[in-house]
């Protein structure tokens, strides 16, 4: 069961962007991945409901969490869009009152020959 309700996090992507702040390789995944190439477009493609076929995975503790008496979970979900299968985690934090998308990028449950094609084409010809 999810720890957070999905639809707050994608109505604050829709009416509070200054309020949900992609992480690290976010928008960067984003743009590669998905064609989504700002920030702006990443969180309206959250809030017009762009993640179809959403699917819960599980809710964690985030690990990495700098300030451990701040306890954060994270809800992760696979959904599906443009015919790739994708993954996306996120989590709220209560002092900040801000949304985090921790995650955004393709899941590693996709078709492999798939995400190979993805990487060659974006990456050049090359093995990682």
């Amino acid at each position: 069961m999810p720890y957070y309700d999905y639809e707050q996090f994608k109505q604050a992507c829709e009416s509070q962007q200054d309020n949900v702040i992609p992480w690290g390789s976010v928008k960067r995944d984003a743009k590669d991945i998905f064609k989504l190439y700002t920030e702006e477009e990443l969180l309206n493609f959250i809030a017009n409901g762009g993640l179809e076929e959403l699917k819960f995975v599980n809710t964690k503790e985030w690990e990495k969490n700098p300030n451990k008496s701040n306890k954060i979970e994270v809800d992760a979900y696979e959904f599906k869009t443009l015919g790739i299968r994708g993954y996306i985690a996120f989590m709220f934090n209560k002092i900040t009152q801000k949304w985090i998308i921790k995650s955004f990028h393709m899941s590693d449950q996709s078709n492999d020959t798939m995400k190979k094609a993805f990487k060659i084409a974006f990456k050049g010809n090359r093995e990682d």
